[in-house]
């Protein structure tokens, strides 16, 4: 029986040292300093694009100043402040009873604007076109300003340009197209004696 004993005791003893994997016979990997460099190569497919550029900003359209280039002092008038002025005479022109607000808002004002003795009105009267009155301060006579769709135009650059001064009165400040440089001048003198506005030509209002 011990015989027995001793024989399945070192069977025992043979199965645990061959299943024991934990032994230090493992060799070390010794790694090299070459193997420490990485290279990093970019797929040029892949990269991003560059940020798309800014378009240029356009440059701001310059205004010109044509009321500078009018020869206003040429029919200067000589006019006397009048302290008080005059109502207004609707019976000069009743058909201006229509725009009885207007009118009498910008007379309200008491400030002369054209030719000396004349408070302006003028107002829209639809797409691109304006009208307008003027009221003389020493009798309240009512006239009419030379606008309205006869005196408008599609491209305008200026348009109701009087002056407190002077008999010139310009009704618009035109071009044949958006994009021309050259422009014309509807332009009209108030003639102080016929009580009318006369149409001037362009070389008699310009600065020389």
């Amino acid at each position: 029986m011990k015989a027995i004993k001793y024989i399945i005791a070192a069977a025992i003893i043979s199965i645990y040292a061959c299943n024991d994997t934990s032994g230090d016979g493992d060799e070390a990997v010794e790694v090299g300093s070459e193997d420490t460099t990485v290279m990093a190569k970019v797929d040029t497919a892949y990269a991003k694009p560059p940020l798309a550029q800014m378009p240029a900003e356009e440059p701001e359209e310059v205004r010109i100043n044509y009321y500078d280039s009018l020869n206003f002092e040429r029919y200067k008038v000589d006019a006397q402040k009048i302290p008080v002025h005059a109502p207004i005479d609707w019976t000069s022109y009743p058909e201006a009873k229509d725009f009885r607000t207007r009118i009498i808002e910008a007379y309200k004002t008491d400030e002369v604007d054209f030719a000396g003795y004349y408070v302006m009105s003028i107002f829209g009267c639809g797409a691109g076109c304006i009208m307008g009155f003027m009221v003389d301060v020493r009798d309240g006579k009512i006239y009419d300003l030379p606008l309205g769709e006869e005196n408008s135009c599609l491209f305008a650059e200026d348009r109701a340009m009087g002056n407190l001064k002077s008999r010139l009165f310009i009704a618009s400040i035109c071009k044949e197209k958006l994009e021309d440089k050259k422009v014309y001048y509807k332009a009209y003198l108030w003639n102080e004696d016929k009580k009318e506005f006369e149409e001037v030509e362009k070389a008699a209002i310009l600065k020389n």
